[in-house]
């Protein structure tokens, strides 16, 4: 009977079929609903999606009234379509944020299916896992954030093009759908990051130069490029003029430069913990098959990761962590490749050091609820009392009773897994969930609070009924206040030198520079702090003397 039991309780690894689908929805949609767009991308995204809502810049995404050209609108036009038809349901920033989910889930789709083309079925599982306990993908996959549709749009390239070569249209509809959907999501970087993996199938694979291949590849060329012109025509009927700007905008953003590889540690750092644990396996993979490099098994994926590693390293303005999203679907390929090779002591030390990990950082996760709730320990409570010295401390009950059986399930659901040499790849997955979940039940409240801008709205908002009526100067203000103030209060700006008969000014800056401004704005007559210490945001409005 004890045996039995225990045979009852054991979870199969890899995961597969419903297990696997019930553990990615939950991994998907915890925390992607339930709170205010938080400060920085997820904000800053949004800003477009309210403004198609609102009929503007379906074509050429905006933010505020202005056009922004970072990303392409493909992303915006799932978000805007979702807020439109869920509004109902739930507020415009959740219903939105849901194009994230949608688009993860496509990608480790995606690249599991070309996991399966290349290694076998037993790779199809692992590639989704893999992805979900990835270090770099949680926290965006459930904020609003276009650099998923490009990915899904990566992953799609890639399941197209290992089946170049075969009978059929498939390979070639695929790849070119998979180049389309980066191109629109973002723009030139896409097509580095697609095209060379099609290119390269015919130097793959001599047997492959055939009619067909031939064939597919200019199939896929076809579709992209129809997809392209369609949409640039658009905007060129509405514009003229702006898809020579695109144009002009997309090629200084690829324009290689050496500033990142000046921080060559930084990047290495960046890299190191953003694509953990991918890097370390797929590095076992290109090992262990280190005599097989020109085969399509390690090529694909590896001429991918190059033009990942290569955009990420020498173009952009800053190393930000959504940059090096497209890193991930061609490490999970070569980690879903590795991982099924380790060694015996190798698997378990991946999946001893996966334990390990999410018992340390859930424990992390509950001292800094007990430092909010309770200022112990009293280090760590000093430092969240300076970074939001006002947060304040309600009903704790509800978060503790929910996140302890959640804790149990940390600790236990690991060691119920069947111990098989791929036991890692589930206990990561595993693990990055339950613990995703864990900060979201403890935490999100003071994430809320401390990455909130509604309140500065609402009362900048009460500030300007007393005002004169007219435009409003802005200086300091970045994408992310601009699109909160329209979001949240239909305020909108103007750049600095753009009027003259301007009777505000709205500035922001940090505690310790906060902006000076010439002496015809006189003092502010509104101001509000976000944060504290030196850090703290600060937004003030000045009325012209």
């Amino acid at each position: 009977m004890h045996n039995d039991a225990a045979t009852r309780f054991t979870l199969p690894s890899p995961l597969t079929g419903w297990p696997l689908a019930v553990l990615l929805a939950v991994y998907l949609l915890v925390g992607t609903t339930g709170h205010l767009p938080w400060r920085g991308d997820d904000l800053t995204h949004l800003g477009p999606i309210h403004a198609m809502l609102r009929g503007e810049g379906w074509l050429l995404p905006e933010i505020a009234g202005e056009i922004y050209r970072d990303s392409g609108p493909l992303y915006y036009w799932l978000g805007a379509i979702l807020a439109s038809a869920l509004g109902w349901l739930m507020p415009v920033h959740d219903a939105a944020r849901l194009a994230s989910s949608l688009f993860c889930a496509a990608t480790l789709y995606w690249t599991a299916l070309a996991a399966r083309r290349l290694y076998g079925e037993n790779a199809f599982a692992p590639a989704i896992l893999l992805g979900m306990g990835s270090l770099g993908l949680v926290v965006h996959a459930h904020e609003t954030q276009p650099a998923l549709a490009q990915i899904a749009g990566v992953a799609l390239c890639l399941s197209g093009a290992v089946n170049i070569g075969r009978p059929g249209l498939q390979a070639g509809v695929q790849t070119g759908l998979g180049i389309t959907l980066a191109f629109l999501a973002g723009g030139l970087s896409g097509l580095i990051l697609t095209l060379p993996i099609v290119l390269a199938a015919p130097l793959l694979c001599p047997s492959c130069r055939t009619p067909g291949v031939f064939k597919s590849i200019a199939l896929c060329g076809g579709i992209a490029l129809l997809a392209a012109g369609l949409w640039l025509g658009a905007v060129a009927l509405q514009a003229p003029v702006e898809p020579a700007r695109w144009l002009q905008e997309e090629l200084r953003s690829i324009r290689p430069h050496t500033d990142h590889l000046a921080s060559l540690g930084k990047l290495l750092q960046l890299f190191g913990w953003f694509a953990w644990p991918l890097w370390p396996i797929a590095g076992w993979a290109l090992w262990k098959n280190r005599h097989n490099w020109t085969t399509p098994q390690v090529a694909v994926p590896l001429i991918a990761s190059l033009c990942a590693i290569l955009l990420v390293a020498t173009t952009g303005n800053g190393l930000r962590p959504a940059g090096a999203l497209p890193l991930l679907p061609p490490l999970c390929l070569l980690a879903a490749f590795g991982v099924q090779s380790l060694r015996r002591g190798a698997a378990n030390a991946f999946d001893w050091f996966g334990v390990m990990a999410f018992l340390f950082f859930g424990l992390l996760v509950w001292l800094v609820w007990g430092a909010l709730h309770f200022g112990w320990p009293p280090g760590l409570a000093r430092q969240i009392v300076k970074l939001a010295p006002e947060f304040p401390r309600g009903d704790f009950w509800t978060a503790a009773i929910i996140g302890v059986p959640i804790s149990v399930a940390l600790l236990l659901l690991p060691a119920a897994t069947e111990r098989v040499p791929t036991r890692g790849t589930t206990t990561w997955a595993l693990g990055m969930t339950l613990l995703w979940c864990l900060a979201v039940a403890l935490l999100q409240p003071w994430f809320a609070y401390t990455k909130n801008y509604q309140p500065i709205a609402s009362s900048l908002q009460g500030a300007l009924a007393t005002q004169p009526e007219g435009c409003i100067k802005r200086r300091g203000l970045g994408d992310t206040q601009r699109a909160a103030l329209d979001y949240f209060s239909n305020i909108r700006t103007v750049r600095y030198s753009a009027s003259d008969d301007c009777q505000l000014l709205l500035t922001y800056g940090t505690a310790n520079n906060s902006g000076n401004v010439s002496k015809e704005w006189g003092v502010p007559v509104w101001e509000r702090r976000l944060g504290g210490g030196r850090k703290a945001e600060v937004f003030r409005l000045y009325r012209k003397n």
